[in-house]
């Protein structure tokens, strides 16, 4: 089956990122008014990429450039067809995924603008991905990006990462667009509102489990029970973050 919509709908960084997670081998096909672009995949891995234009198809940029033109188009139309016969193409394409997009952000006057669907804002709350493909890739990211990527889980908002890094808000905002795109951060989802404790009935205590009741008062005493806690983020990731941190 094939995969199709638009940019609008799933950028180009998301789009390696479901590549990645396959691993996918095909054709990737992106349709902006006369420009037509071609990435092939193979097992996941960026292994050639051109664009042309016009009815002649003159070709306008090829390998690495070529995708980090596309990663700088904000419309598009796309399609992905699965081929395995792409795994016997000449590697053309140098750099991994998660190079380009980063290269291509650094490109972009607006890094945000590259992802609509999401609205980074100093009050957003981020959270380390549950299974990052980058964690031990070879991405190489800059001190403020390790920064940043050592705070997550820590730090409530965006806003409280700036405090701790010092890192200015503007800058901390394109990190963030930046972690977000090659998949090792993701927006974490609305916190729910504490519910007020209630005092249980000493009947009820006496009727439950020793186990259950030692939650209960737990709960009531401000703890959050198992089923109230945030994920664990994976310790492969947090373990390559802070050896990161220490070498810088």
């Amino acid at each position: 089956m094939a995969l199709e919509g638009t940019l609008h709908d799933m950028s180009l960084s998301d789009i390696f990122q479901v590549f990645r997670m396959g691993p996918k081998s095909g054709v990737l096909i992106l349709t902006r008014e006369v420009d037509r672009g071609v990435i092939y995949v193979s097992e996941g891995r960026l292994i050639d990429a051109f664009i042309v234009q016009g009815p002649e198809r003159t070709v306008m940029a090829a390998s690495d450039e070529a995708v980090l033109q596309m990663l700088n188009w904000d419309s598009a139309d796309f399609i992905f067809r699965h081929e395995i016969a792409t795994d016997r193409r000449p590697v053309r394409v140098e750099h991994d995924a998660e190079w380009l997009v980063l290269e291509g952000m650094r490109r972009r006057a607006d890094p945000v603008r590259s992802m609509p669907y999401h609205s980074i804002t100093l009050d957003t709350e981020l959270q380390l991905a549950a299974l990052p493909s980058s964690a031990e890739s070879g991405v190489s990211l800059d001190v403020d990006q390790w920064r940043v990527l050592s705070q997550v889980a820590s730090s409530q908002n965006l806003r409280a990462i700036c405090e701790a890094t010092g890192i200015p808000s503007e800058r901390a905002i394109r990190i963030a667009a930046e972690l977000l795109a090659i998949g090792l951060v993701e927006i974490a989802p609305p916190s729910q509102p504490p519910t007020p404790p209630t005092r249980p009935d000493r009947s009820d205590l006496e009727r439950a489990s020793p186990a259950k009741s030692l939650e209960v008062t737990l709960t009531n005493a401000g703890v959050p029970s198992a089923g109230n806690r945030r994920p664990s983020v994976g310790r492969g990731l947090m373990n390559a973050i802070m050896r990161r941190v220490r070498d810088l």
